[in-house]
């Protein structure tokens, strides 16, 4: 039987930091890695089954949805059920679905059934990472153990652009089914060294999560059809599913979290700034592609230096966190980002070398903005309110990032966004639409970093020059 969570901390901090936390770490590399090696194999996936880029955003979409769910379910259960327990059905389910994909890869259903099995597993890291960083590692290493995970999924997304262009270029994008079965190393670790404490016993909401999965994909199919009546169907769920989580005293989507002071304006800012990320990494191989005439190993070339220096950054950012604030460190990884994003949409078409140095900005602003944003967001929560908290949050913002890409994937399928805004080189295919997507991106960043400052910035630097005050008059 496992003990209470709360009963001896200390005897479980050394435990989990420094023996399990490594291996925890690894398999937010694979889960990521293998996130990146589906979306640059998307385009080769669309050539085989001979579909558009916004039916096969599916296999994109359906990952970040189940994510989110599937991420929400282990959060919130990470309050009654032990890590050890959590961790271990989240490998072998990422396993599992990994080898069906391979097995049923003729057929693009059942492709993208095995994709939300895979997910379903791997969303124990989105689900559970910021919460056991921030249930067990000590407050003053809780940006470095965050710099390090941000780290780790830019070496991943690295690695995984480099395998993925050249499995799907040399063998075949089914091959990308089988590298994760690597994360079977886990195991016997999780088994011996991640807590098996349990605290307050609570019911999954299993009604609750089945709602909202259907809403999910009822959204996006919506979306992707650009059908009016399954989206009425879709807000006919919604208000259900809002009058149904207001009457169960345990629901998956708990909203009495939104009572928490700028929770919903930092849940607003991240969606903005994280669906740029989500949605670039979906559209990047198809620009290059057909601006730039590229194969699918050149793009995942273009990855490794960019990917690599946002791994030193991340590396770095906990200790930049530190220095110079969290605030400021949101600040001057956005600002960066934005900056990558403008180069996207002024030089898309001229020298490639733009690109290179566009998506290395954009690489290492976001290592930077992790560190800084999610040390603010879970500073605000309380202790027992952590794995809600943070259930919501992945629930809310792996949906609607699952939205904007399907959102975007029509985008680029049709010529809405095709007018010339910028002179750009003529003659290349689609050249004035990606600019104009990466155009708004860049929008979307900004409009993030002022709704930042306005509803949260300004008011901790208010809160820190007091206690700065305080201090030196207590002295």
């Amino acid at each position: 039987m496992g003990q209470d969570r709360h009963t001896d901390n200390s005897s479980v901090n050394s435990k989990v930091i420094l023996i399990a936390m490594p291996w925890v770490i690894f398999l937010l590399f694979m889960q990521v890695f293998n996130e990146n090696v589906f979306s640059l194999v998307t385009p080769k996936i669309a050539e085989d089954f001979a579909i558009t880029p916004g039916t096969v955003s599916w296999v994109v979409t359906i990952g970040g949805l189940i994510l989110g769910v599937g991420g929400a379910i282990y959060a919130a259960l990470s309050d009654s059920i032990s890590f050890r327990k959590l961790f271990v059905f989240g490998v072998v389910t990422f396993v599992a679905g990994s080898l069906l994909g391979f097995i049923v890869q003729s057929s693009f259903v059942l492709v993208v059934l095995a994709r939300a099995i895979q997910c379903m597993g791997a969303a124990v890291i989105p689900g559970c990472f910021i919460v056991l960083v921030r249930r067990y590692a000590p407050k003053e290493q809780q940006p470095l153990y965050l710099g390090y995970g941000t780290a780790m999924y830019q070496l991943s997304a690295g690695i995984g652009h480099i395998i993925g262009g050249y499995v799907a270029k040399y063998f075949s994008w089914t091959f990308s089914f089988l590298l994760p079965l690597v994360v079977l190393i886990t195991l016997p670790v999780f088994l011996k060294y991640l807590p098996d404490e349990t605290g307050k016993k609570g019911k999954l909401d299993i009604i609750g999560a089945i709602i909202l999965t259907v809403l999910s994909t009822v959204l996006i199919l919506a979306v992707t059809r650009k059908d009016m009546v399954i989206g009425l169907i879709g807000l006919v769920i919604l208000v259900f599913f809002v009058l149904y989580s207001k009457k169960r005293t345990d629901p998956i989507l708990d909203l009495s979290v939104f009572r928490l002071k700028t929770y919903t304006p930092l849940l607003l800012v991240s969606i903005l700034v994280y669906c740029v990320q989500s949605a670039f990494f979906f559209i990047f191989p198809f620009f290059i592609r057909d601006v730039y005439s590229a194969g699918i190993e050149v793009i995942g070339l273009m990855f490794v230096p960019a990917n690599f220096g946002a791994f030193i950054s991340g590396m770095l950012a906990g200790k930049i966190t530190n220095k110079i604030g969290k605030l400021k460190a949101f600040y001057v990884g956005t600002s960066i980002v934005l900056a990558g994003m403008l180069m996207f949409g002024i030089f898309l078409g001229m020298n490639i070398i733009y690109m290179w140095i566009a998506l290395a900005l954009f690489g290492i602003g976001y290592t930077i903005i992790y560190s800084g944003f999610y040390t603010s967001f879970t500073g605000l929560l309380p202790d027992d309110r952590v794995g809600i908290s943070m259930s919501v949050y992945n629930l809310i913002t792996k949906i609607i990032l699952s939205l904007f890409v399907a959102l975007v994937g029509i985008l680029i399928s049709q010529d809405t966004l095709d007018v010339k805004l910028l002179p750009l080189p003529e003659g290349l295919k689609h050249v004035h639409l990606y600019s104009n997507v990466c155009l708004l991106f860049s929008l979307m960043l900004a409009g993030g970093m002022v709704l930042f400052e306005v509803c949260y910035g300004r008011k901790e630097r208010q809160r820190l020059a007091s206690e700065t005050i305080a201090e030196q008059e207590a002295v």
